[in-house]
């Protein structure tokens, strides 16, 4: 009986910890300044390339190019990805663990995308290298 009080507890407390972001970015209300102008509450400039693109088959090239790919993963902790990032290029990025129908579909199209690249030119070494497989590629 007493357990069944706790489970609205851990609910609220799951949510807080789901919704809490750091980093948080001070956006100026000039919107015709462009990204960027925006500027960080530490006082570092903000550009385009700081904001998640997601691939699919037209952009990649472009997001490679510009060492913007991005596999996207959905929790709540943030793990060191640094030596992957560095040695194929391709970032990972942590987001809120609460995923929606519409980003759920974007997010696993990305990760597709980003895998099969990676597949094709380092075959399944990656994975290993990685130490988890991103959303939607089990």
């Amino acid at each position: 009986m007493n357990s069944l009080k706790l489970i609205p507890l851990l609910g609220i407390s799951l949510l807080l910890s789901c919704s809490t972001k750091s980093n948080q970015v001070d956006i100026n209300q000039d919107f015709t300044a462009g990204l960027d102008q925006m500027k960080s509450k530490e006082t570092k400039a903000v550009h385009r390339h700081d904001f998640l693109v997601y691939a699919d088959e037209t952009n990649l090239d472009m997001l490679l190019k510009e060492e913007r790919a991005t596999f996207v993963v959905f929790g709540m902790v943030t793990n060191d990805y640094s030596d992957f990032e560095r040695k194929y290029g391709i970032k990972v990025r942590t987001e809120n663990c609460v995923i929606t129908p519409g980003i759920s579909k974007i997010a696993l199209l990305n990760n597709r995308i980003i895998s099969d690249y990676l597949n094709e030119k380092f075959s399944t070494d990656w994975i290993a290298d990685l130490g988890m497989l991103p959303f939607g590629l089990n």
